[in-house]
Protein backbone atom coordinates (compact mmCIF):
# COMPACT_ATOMS: atom_id res chain seq x y z
CA UNK A 1 0.00 0.00 0.00
CA UNK A 2 2.26 2.37 1.05
CA UNK A 3 4.32 1.22 -2.30
CA UNK A 4 1.86 2.66 -4.36
CA UNK A 5 1.07 5.96 -2.59
CA UNK A 6 4.70 6.47 -2.95
CA UNK A 7 4.96 5.91 -6.61
CA UNK A 8 1.34 7.44 -7.02
CA UNK A 9 2.64 11.20 -5.18
CA UNK A 10 6.03 11.37 -6.82
CA UNK A 11 4.37 11.15 -10.65
CA UNK A 12 1.97 13.99 -9.10
CA UNK A 13 4.68 15.63 -8.38
CA UNK A 14 6.16 14.99 -11.39
CA UNK A 15 9.89 15.06 -10.30
CA UNK A 16 12.36 15.54 -13.50
CA UNK A 17 15.65 16.51 -11.63
CA UNK A 18 18.08 18.51 -10.40
CA UNK A 19 17.49 22.65 -10.60
CA UNK A 20 19.94 25.17 -11.61
CA UNK A 21 23.61 24.38 -11.33
CA UNK A 22 24.07 24.28 -7.48
CA UNK A 23 20.86 25.55 -5.90
CA UNK A 24 21.20 26.10 -2.24
CA UNK A 25 18.46 25.05 0.15
CA UNK A 26 18.90 25.64 3.88
CA UNK A 27 18.88 22.35 5.97
CA UNK A 28 16.01 23.47 8.73
CA UNK A 29 16.42 21.95 12.19
CA UNK A 30 13.86 19.46 13.66
CA UNK A 31 10.46 21.36 14.08
CA UNK A 32 7.71 20.59 15.87
CA UNK A 33 5.66 19.36 13.26
CA UNK A 34 8.25 16.99 12.47
CA UNK A 35 8.29 15.75 15.54
CA UNK A 36 4.57 15.02 15.64
CA UNK A 37 5.29 13.29 12.00
CA UNK A 38 7.64 11.36 13.47
CA UNK A 39 5.60 10.10 16.45
CA UNK A 40 2.74 9.37 14.51
CA UNK A 41 4.47 7.55 11.73
CA UNK A 42 5.77 5.51 14.34
CA UNK A 43 2.10 4.11 14.91
CA UNK A 44 2.07 3.84 11.57
CA UNK A 45 -0.36 6.54 10.24
CA UNK A 46 0.46 6.87 6.85
CA UNK A 47 -0.96 10.35 6.32
CA UNK A 48 2.03 11.19 8.36
CA UNK A 49 4.54 9.37 6.00
CA UNK A 50 2.39 11.42 3.02
CA UNK A 51 3.69 14.15 4.36
CA UNK A 52 7.36 13.44 5.24
CA UNK A 53 7.58 12.49 1.49
CA UNK A 54 6.33 16.27 0.57
CA UNK A 55 8.49 17.60 2.66
CA UNK A 56 11.81 15.74 1.29
CA UNK A 57 11.08 13.86 -1.44
CA UNK A 58 12.94 16.44 -3.43
CA UNK A 59 15.88 16.79 -1.48
CA UNK A 60 16.09 12.81 -1.42
CA UNK A 61 15.90 12.57 -5.14
CA UNK A 62 18.57 15.42 -5.34
CA UNK A 63 20.82 13.90 -3.53
CA UNK A 64 20.53 10.37 -5.25
CA UNK A 65 20.37 11.31 -8.73
CA UNK A 66 23.79 14.06 -7.53
CA UNK A 67 25.60 10.29 -6.83
CA UNK A 68 24.04 8.05 -9.47
CA UNK A 69 23.47 10.29 -12.35
CA UNK A 70 20.75 8.43 -13.72
CA UNK A 71 16.96 9.60 -13.14
CA UNK A 72 15.44 6.08 -13.36
CA UNK A 73 17.86 4.94 -10.56
CA UNK A 74 17.21 7.91 -8.52
CA UNK A 75 13.58 7.49 -8.88
CA UNK A 76 13.75 4.57 -7.24
CA UNK A 77 16.25 4.85 -4.55
CA UNK A 78 13.95 8.36 -3.50
CA UNK A 79 10.65 5.28 -3.20
CA UNK A 80 13.81 2.95 -1.16
CA UNK A 81 14.56 5.50 1.12
CA UNK A 82 11.19 6.20 1.63
CA UNK A 83 10.32 2.54 2.21
CA UNK A 84 13.26 2.90 5.07
CA UNK A 85 12.37 5.56 6.57
CA UNK A 86 8.41 3.84 7.18
CA UNK A 87 9.91 0.72 8.35
CA UNK A 88 13.15 2.16 10.67
CA UNK A 89 11.46 5.53 12.00
CA UNK A 90 11.66 3.34 15.44
CA UNK A 91 15.29 3.95 14.80
CA UNK A 92 15.46 7.43 14.91
CA UNK A 93 17.18 8.80 18.22
CA UNK A 94 17.49 12.44 17.44
CA UNK A 95 21.24 12.10 18.19
CA UNK A 96 21.07 14.43 14.98
CA UNK A 97 18.48 16.37 12.97
CA UNK A 98 15.37 14.50 11.65
CA UNK A 99 16.87 15.86 7.61
CA UNK A 100 20.60 14.91 8.69
CA UNK A 101 18.90 11.44 9.10
CA UNK A 102 17.25 11.13 6.23
CA UNK A 103 20.20 12.69 4.06
CA UNK A 104 21.95 9.78 5.85
CA UNK A 105 20.13 6.86 4.49
CA UNK A 106 19.66 9.03 0.89
CA UNK A 107 23.41 8.90 0.49
CA UNK A 108 23.91 5.53 2.27
CA UNK A 109 21.49 3.89 -0.56
CA UNK A 110 22.91 6.04 -3.72
CA UNK A 111 26.10 4.89 -3.11
CA UNK A 112 25.27 0.76 -2.38
CA UNK A 113 23.36 1.03 -5.53
CA UNK A 114 26.54 2.70 -7.73
CA UNK A 115 28.97 0.11 -5.95
CA UNK A 116 26.54 -2.78 -7.30
CA UNK A 117 26.88 -1.60 -10.56
CA UNK A 118 30.32 -0.94 -10.42
CA UNK A 119 30.43 -4.40 -9.55
CA UNK A 120 28.84 -5.08 -12.73
CA UNK A 121 30.79 -3.54 -14.79
CA UNK A 122 27.79 -1.34 -15.97
CA UNK A 123 28.24 1.99 -14.23
CA UNK A 124 29.33 3.99 -17.16
CA UNK A 125 26.52 2.34 -19.61
CA UNK A 126 23.97 3.35 -16.83
CA UNK A 127 24.76 7.33 -16.79
CA UNK A 128 22.79 9.01 -19.87
CA UNK A 129 24.31 12.23 -20.77
CA UNK A 130 21.14 13.28 -22.66
CA UNK A 131 19.72 13.72 -19.44
CA UNK A 132 20.25 17.03 -18.42
CA UNK A 133 19.82 18.56 -14.96
CA UNK A 134 16.78 20.77 -15.90
CA UNK A 135 15.48 22.99 -13.49
CA UNK A 136 12.56 22.41 -11.51
CA UNK A 137 11.42 26.52 -11.68
CA UNK A 138 10.38 27.96 -15.08
CA UNK A 139 12.46 29.29 -17.18
CA UNK A 140 12.55 31.09 -20.43
CA UNK A 141 13.34 29.03 -23.97
CA UNK A 142 16.85 30.74 -24.16
CA UNK A 143 17.69 30.45 -20.32
CA UNK A 144 16.55 26.35 -20.19
CA UNK A 145 18.65 25.69 -23.29
CA UNK A 146 21.82 27.69 -21.26
CA UNK A 147 21.47 25.55 -18.80
CA UNK A 148 20.66 22.35 -19.91
CA UNK A 149 24.24 22.69 -21.53
CA UNK A 150 25.96 24.22 -18.42
CA UNK A 151 24.23 21.01 -16.51
CA UNK A 152 25.04 18.33 -19.04
CA UNK A 153 28.39 19.51 -18.58
CA UNK A 154 28.54 19.53 -14.71
CA UNK A 155 26.95 16.13 -14.79
CA UNK A 156 30.04 14.68 -17.13
CA UNK A 157 32.41 16.68 -14.82
CA UNK A 158 30.47 14.95 -11.53
CA UNK A 159 30.70 11.65 -12.52
CA UNK A 160 34.67 11.77 -13.62
CA UNK A 161 35.23 12.21 -9.84
CA UNK A 162 35.98 10.52 -7.07
CA UNK A 163 33.35 9.23 -5.15
CA UNK A 164 33.46 11.05 -2.25
CA UNK A 165 34.16 14.10 -3.95
CA UNK A 166 30.82 13.83 -5.70
CA UNK A 167 29.24 12.91 -2.78
CA UNK A 168 30.72 15.27 -0.47
CA UNK A 169 29.34 18.36 -3.05
CA UNK A 170 25.84 17.21 -3.41
CA UNK A 171 25.57 17.42 0.05
CA UNK A 172 27.18 20.85 0.34
CA UNK A 173 26.60 22.49 -2.84
CA UNK A 174 23.42 21.44 -4.01
CA UNK A 175 21.57 20.40 -0.86
CA UNK A 176 23.91 23.16 1.76
CA UNK A 177 24.16 21.01 4.66
CA UNK A 178 26.17 22.52 7.38
CA UNK A 179 29.41 21.16 7.80
CA UNK A 180 27.96 19.45 11.07
CA UNK A 181 25.89 17.70 9.09
CA UNK A 182 27.50 16.49 6.55
CA UNK A 183 30.36 15.64 9.42
CA UNK A 184 27.38 13.33 10.75
CA UNK A 185 26.06 12.07 7.18
CA UNK A 186 29.31 11.00 6.40
CA UNK A 187 30.91 10.01 9.56
CA UNK A 188 33.69 11.80 9.80
CA UNK A 189 35.52 15.02 11.53
CA UNK A 190 34.60 18.79 10.38
CA UNK A 191 38.16 19.18 9.68
CA UNK A 192 38.07 16.28 7.26
CA UNK A 193 34.81 17.97 5.91
CA UNK A 194 36.02 21.09 5.00
CA UNK A 195 39.75 19.49 3.45
CA UNK A 196 37.39 16.98 1.59
CA UNK A 197 35.36 19.69 0.18
CA UNK A 198 38.55 21.56 -0.93
CA UNK A 199 39.60 18.76 -2.23
CA UNK A 200 36.59 18.15 -4.39
CA UNK A 201 35.92 22.13 -5.55
CA UNK A 202 39.33 22.13 -6.76
CA UNK A 203 38.92 18.74 -8.64
CA UNK A 204 35.39 19.62 -10.00
CA UNK A 205 36.64 23.05 -11.61
CA UNK A 206 39.10 21.22 -13.51
CA UNK A 207 37.04 18.27 -14.79
CA UNK A 208 34.46 20.98 -15.77
CA UNK A 209 36.90 22.98 -17.67
CA UNK A 210 38.11 19.36 -19.62
CA UNK A 211 34.60 18.08 -20.22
Amino acid sequence: MLVVCLNQHMQAQHILSIGAMFIKKADQPTTDLENDLIKRCRDKDPKAMEQIVQRYQKQVYNTAYGIIGNREDAQDITQDVFLTIWNKIGQFRRQSKFSTWIYQIAKNQSLNLKNKKKRRKTDTAEINDTQAWVPVEEKTPETKVLANEQQKLLLQALDSLKEQHRTILVLREMESLSYDDIAQVLGCSVGRVKSRLHEARLALRTAFHTA
